[in-house]
């Protein structure tokens, strides 16, 4: 159902309840009104009654007595009686004026320009003496009854715009209560969880809303997914590219300079007592020795020891990485020390996470040596059991990331990319943040299923 036929569908029900309640209170009222009127005509018979009986022999006293008792019934709407004797004397009560009923103002008002004359009527008594009726306007009642029912509508009205103002918010509220899932959603996406459908509602264009961004987290689950895949084969490719690089540097180089330092060694041999020949085949020596040295370092660093196996094989990612902290502090990384601690729990961790997980520390290692300016390091590999995931974490006392360089910005080096990708391949989390007092933490997370 569209949003604008349901609000007027509820407000139209809302507003039907209404009408049908001043209706009832409505004829409640003229009831009660017509009431009034017929028991001021019944006063009225009763004073003519009065009238006729003061041609009679009773006192004038239980005349005004029955008088009063009429005007304080308060039936007689529009006027007060008051009886005189034949000397003017008020035999009768005043009227009663009932202290602060209406605003003297609203009275004045509402009484305008109506003329607010008394009647006199002259009445003679039996023996000869002549007694004064007087009918003194009061028209009290008829403002009273006039301001009720200005009261009654005001209150009707105020009630009407109350329960329509309460219809209309709690139709708006109950109809847009889907936008919460929505913005829910929206917030997953943003984050990349693609895997949680929203829920579809009753509202018909907040359902059109939820039909696009469904569509719209399948359409990103599908790049996604060609996108991982294109970056697995990448980082795949790069892989046997470092074997086959390795493997040729170990059998051409290697042997090279193997045969290189066999014949330093015969020239020393054969050189005997030429002080100039022998320095020349020595140092041919040293530098073949270093020369294959540093080789073995860069073979170490395209195919770490333990790196060598295939998809079906799991390598053996504590002695990696320990190697490769072995062969930093080798090269004279001397002032940088390293703390590694790793909690497997005897996981066996698929091949391209092992590398993955390598490669990332090894990227975070090489930007600590080159740019933090640190003295110490610490990495942590784990595996969180109850969460199924391979945690890794590398923190330094460095100086840290310039804000431009941190994962949401724009600027960053080749190694942050290569990691990021790698972390994107293998449906990880990455997180970056300064460290106190300075220093930078990388911590990046894996599923294992």
């Amino acid at each position: 159902m569209q949003l604008v036929t349901r609000l007027l569908l509820r407000l139209g029900l809302a507003g039907l309840v209404m009408l049908i309640l001043a209706c009832v209170l409505t004829l409640f009222s003229v009831r009660q009104d017509i009431a009034d009127e017929m028991q001021g005509s019944q006063r009225i018979g009763q004073l003519m009654t009065v009238l006729a009986e003061l041609q009679e022999g009773e006192s004038l006293e239980h005349h005004a007595s029955r008088i009063d008792q009429l005007n304080r019934s308060e039936t007689f709407r529009h006027f007060h009686v008051t009886l005189l004797d034949d000397q003017g004397k008020r035999l009768t009560q005043r009227a009663a004026v009932e202290p602060g009923s209406t605003l003297p103002w609203l009275n004045r008002f509402m009484a305008g320009d109506v003329g607010l004359s008394e009647y006199s009527l002259s009445v003679r008594r039996p023996g000869g003496s002549v007694v004064t009726l007087v009918l003194e306007p009061n028209p009290q009642p008829e403002i009273s009854e006039a301001i009720n029912s200005v009261w009654l509508q005001l209150a009707l009205f105020s009630i009407l715009v109350l329960v329509l103002v309460l219809a209309l918010a709690y139709s708006v509220r109950h109809a847009l209560s889907p936008l919460k899932e929505i913005l829910t959603g929206i917030t997953r996406i943003e984050d990349g969880d693609y895997d949680h459908p929203i829920p579809a509602c009753a509202t018909r264009e907040l359902n059109q809303i939820t039909n696009a961004l469904n569509h719209l987290s399948a359409a990103l689950t599908d790049q996604l997914s060609k996108q991982r895949d294109l970056l697995h084969r990448l980082q795949d490719v790069q892989e046997e590219e470092r074997r086959q690089l390795a493997h040729d540097l170990h059998d051409e180089f290697g042997q090279l300079l193997t045969a290189i330092q066999v014949d330093a060694s015969y020239l020393l041999k054969q050189t005997g007592g030429q002080p100039a020949l022998q320095d020349c085949a020595r140092a041919m020596y040293d530098n073949s020795s270093r020369i294959l040295s540093q080789l073995k370092s860069l073979l170490v660093q395209l195919r770490p020891y333990g790196l060598q196996g295939d998809e079906q094989h799991h390598i053996a990612l504590e002695q990696a990485l320990r190697e490769l902290i072995r062969q930093r502090q080798s090269r004279g990384d001397t002032e940088l020390s390293y703390q590694m601690q790793v909690e497997l729990y005897g996981a066996e961790l698929p091949q391209r996470l092992s590398v993955a997980a390598y490669r990332i520390i090894q990227e975070a290692l090489t930007n600590v040596l080159r740019h933090a300016y640190a003295t110490h390091v610490d990495i942590d590999v784990r595996v969180d059991k109850s969460a199924q995931t391979l945690v890794l974490r590398i923190a330094d006392n460095g100086r840290g990331l310039p804000t431009a360089n941190l994962p949401d910005k724009p600027s960053q080096g080749l190694g942050l990319i290569g990691i990021k990708e790698r972390v994107l391949a293998n449906r990880g989390h990455l997180r970056m943040q300064r460290t106190q007092p300075n220093g930078l933490e990388i911590s990046v997370s894996f599923p294992l299923c």
